[in-house]
């Protein structure tokens, strides 16, 4: 082992040297079952070693939650050296591995399937069906606003140009977009932190920032997938310029199935942690914060692979029962199973469901022409 990592890594270093000398494999990435912040009497304890300890609530008991090192640098700190080396760095931006990708694998390596990579295959032993590769190309699926063919990325930091993890996330925690609550469950509280999840507002250098994470946060990638173009056609999808002069729904704030089900009736609430944004009632609900006239947003179709409930043939919608009793895939009953998205799926193109499956949560087909 270098003696470069064994300083940037510290005591977790010299703990991996002890493995090693004594047999045992060591586990680069953090244990996600056992927190060690008590978030009730706000006492810190002693070490932090898990990903709850440094990435838990945003605001719990009204105090902000821990950072981590990707956020909350003071002169009173150390944050810099646990990812970056004054001497001796591999990567020209003092990075401990050669490539970024490898320098954000010396945390997020998904060993024992604990990660957003690898965590399919270490579960199933199969490969993903969909994956956001990283330094291996900066081809763009529907990257092409003017055909909705494929483009290449012109700003990707990766090596040779390709897509890297900073192209979407953020690593110091700056211009990210709003805080949202997502399906991912971490720690031994079965919480979904509400995060900005290190999303940046400009994903692949775009142009324009992107405040929330929506339609328009993918599109600022896969801009050739809107669908309000006029060159190509795709399906309607909710972003700011076909929601205009309304604000668009977004992640956190769309329209999803409330009361008893099966329902024709929806709220304004968040998509992530329930299956009941994933159906739309025919006919559709109303007013202005209703389904008519709107389209859905790119992550009511693009998600972890689920079952979303049942779109009934008279129009109202019945959501499947939410569940991750364990983490990273370890049950097979959960629904999603897998967390992962979007760095890998278990179906094609990310889709949550396949087939007219995923045409009929909101079609029935009584209602088709």
């Amino acid at each position: 082992m270098r003696l470069s990592v064994v300083r940037l890594r510290g005591i977790v270093a010299i703990t991996m040297l002890v493995l090693l000398a004594s047999g045992a494999s060591p586990a680069f990435a953090y244990d996600e079952v056992n927190g060690s912040f008590n978030w009730d009497s706000k006492e810190e304890l002693p070490v932090r070693t898990t990903c709850w300890s440094c990435h838990g609530p945003e605001y719990v008991h009204g105090i902000p939650g821990p950072s981590g090192v990707h956020a909350g640098y003071l002169t009173t700190t150390a944050k810099c050296a646990q990812c970056h080396m004054t001497h001796d760095a591999e990567h020209a931006m003092l990075l401990p591995g050669p490539t970024i990708t490898a320098s954000c694998g010396f945390c997020h390596d998904g060993t024992g399937g604990k990660g957003v990579y690898g965590t399919i295959h270490a579960r199933t032993d199969a490969e993903p069906a969909a994956i956001h590769r990283t330094e291996t190309t900066a081809a763009i699926p529907g990257g092409d606003a003017g055909t909705g063919g494929s483009s290449m990325g012109a700003s990707f930091g990766g090596v040779g140009g390709t897509l890297t993890c900073t192209d979407c996330h953020s690593p110091h925690g700056q211009n990210t977009v709003a805080a949202f609550k997502g399906d991912r469950r971490r720690g031994g509280s079965g919480q979904n932190p509400t995060s900005s999840k290190l999303l940046r507002r400009t994903p692949g250098d775009a142009s324009v920032a992107v405040a929330e994470y929506g339609s328009d946060w993918c599109l600022a990638c896969h801009g050739g997938r809107a669908g309000d173009l006029s060159e190509t056609h795709n399906h309607p999808v909710e972003s700011a310029s076909t929601a205009a002069p309304a604000a668009p729904f977004v992640y956190r704030s769309l329209p999803i199935l409330t009361g008893a089900m099966p329902t024709t009736a929806t709220a304004l609430g968040v998509l992530g942690g329930s299956n009941r944004g994933y159906l739309m009632p025919d006919p559709r609900s109303q007013g202005a914060n209703g389904q008519e006239g709107r389209g859905p947003i790119c992550q009511q179709c693009h998600e972890d692979a689920r079952n979303v409930g049942t779109l009934q043939a008279s129009g109202a919608a019945e959501a499947a029962l939410f569940s991750i009793l364990q983490l990273d895939g370890l049950s097979e009953a959960d629904n999603p199973r897998f967390q992962t998205f979007p760095h890998e799926g278990t179906n094609p193109r990310f889709v949550v469901e396949k087939n007219d499956n995923l045409c009929m949560n909101c079609h029935a087909q009584s209602q088709l022409p």
